[in-house]
């Protein structure tokens, strides 16, 4: 297991929770374009974890009340899928799980400025979360 403090390398896999409400669960790709979408409070980017600073994807559920856990999907995506998109990983530390990290150009701020060309990314991290679904909601 990496320390938080290590250098992100191309090699690493970043974890997504994806709330229940942007999956469309009966579908053959559940997750939906919106799950990579950043909420208003997002100005520095949406929220991820690195894989290599936790056990197993199923930790950084840490951050989310216990009741709501059930209701998260979580989904992987690599670093250099990332990187090939136009995208960067910087290190964003928090208390509640470690490795957590943002995509500072999925920002609140640059969805409202360059919204054709993000929901275009979204669309493609969309299409990977659901190539690498590693669990859907319980409920």
């Amino acid at each position: 297991m990496k320390d938080e403090g290590d250098p992100i390398t191309p090699d690493e896999w970043l974890v997504r929770l994806i709330w229940g409400e942007f999956l469309a669960p009966a579908d053959a790709l559940p997750v939906r374009p919106v799950a990579f979408r950043p909420r208003p409070d997002e100005t520095d980017g949406i929220s991820m974890f690195r894989l290599a600073c936790v056990s197993r994807a199923e930790d950084v559920l840490a951050v989310i009340a216990p009741e709501k856990q059930p209701r998260y999907a979580i989904t992987i995506v690599s670093v250099t899928e990332l990187v090939s998109l136009g995208l960067t990983v910087k290190p964003a530390r928090i208390e509640t799980a470690p490795g957590h990290v943002v995509i500072p150009e999925l920002n609140s701020i640059n969805a409202k400025v360059e919204k054709k060309r993000l929901e275009a990314i979204q669309i493609r991290l969309a299409e990977i979360a659901n190539q690498n679904l590693v669990r859907r909601p319980l409920e």
